[in-house]
């Protein structure tokens, strides 16, 4: 995650504390997104994504594999004494994902865990939306992945992110033809953006999720003027409530 200085910040649960070791970053006060989850394939991190159940994760489609799922992390180095590790089991892509085309239209996929997570103050579900985020809505996102640090890109502790959804007319000039009424675009401020190893992570807009880090730029991460582009929950509340009540 490329980080900038951002203002706000412990309002929304950030941490000052150790910001001289992370260059122009903030991480996350320990266990203050008890939603956000690391998928692994081994020891790697693949990819983020969001506990909206006990017993279920959303990330996006392209998160494609079998996983286990990590909770309740903060460092992954370190024990946090925290953690959960549950393995993934069933995994529901939406239907109208046709990531091997080159379209990110329809990015998000559901996982069951084979043994629903124990909610404790460290591991706690995140609401879905009632209603769309409009432009200029403030919200933030989380991640381990890549840093603006060069020798050390992956940090070890889950960062935060503050930034602001951005108009659709806005994004579309930036990606022509490549926007739907299913994205969301946010940030575009230079040094804030999601990074490699974020895909899949929360946009979290007043206390519920209304993105998931899908797609933005070919080039380095957090440009000035090109935002990122996020799959707009709000638009998938219905089939993901559907696949979680038949399954």
């Amino acid at each position: 995650m490329r980080l900038g200085v951002f203002s706000f910040l412990c309002a929304l649960g950030f941490s000052w504390a150790d910001k001289e070791k992370i260059f122009n970053g903030i991480e996350c006060i320990p266990n203050s997104q008890p939603w956000q989850v690391g998928l692994f394939e081994g020891t790697s991190l693949r990819c983020g994504g969001v506990l909206i159940d006990p017993q279920w994760v959303l990330t996006v489609a392209h998160c494609s594999s079998r996983y286990w799922v990590r909770l309740g992390e903060h460092s992954l180095s370190r024990l946090d004494w925290t953690e959960q590790i549950r393995r993934s089991g069933l995994s529901v892509t939406h239907p109208g994902y046709q990531g091997a085309l080159g379209s990110h239209e329809h990015d998000l996929r559901l996982l069951k865990l084979r043994t629903p997570a124990r909610l404790t103050r460290s591991v706690q579900p995140l609401a879905l939306p009632s209603t769309c985020a409009a432009a200029g809505t403030n919200c933030h996102i989380s991640g381990w992945g890549t840093t603006n640090r060069p020798w050390d890109p992956f940090p070890d502790r889950l960062q935060c992110l503050n930034l602001s959804i951005v108009s659709a007319d806005s994004c579309q000039a930036v990606f022509p033809g490549r926007i739907t009424e299913n994205m969301v675009c946010a940030g575009g401020v230079a040094g804030k953006d999601a990074c490699q190893g974020d895909s899949g992570g929360p946009l979290v807009c007043g206390g519920v999720l209304q993105g998931l880090v899908s797609w933005g730029s070919v080039g380095p991460c957090g440009q000035k003027g090109i935002p990122g582009v996020y799959t707009f929950v709000c638009k998938y509340v219905d089939w993901i409530r559907r696949i979680m009540r038949n399954n």
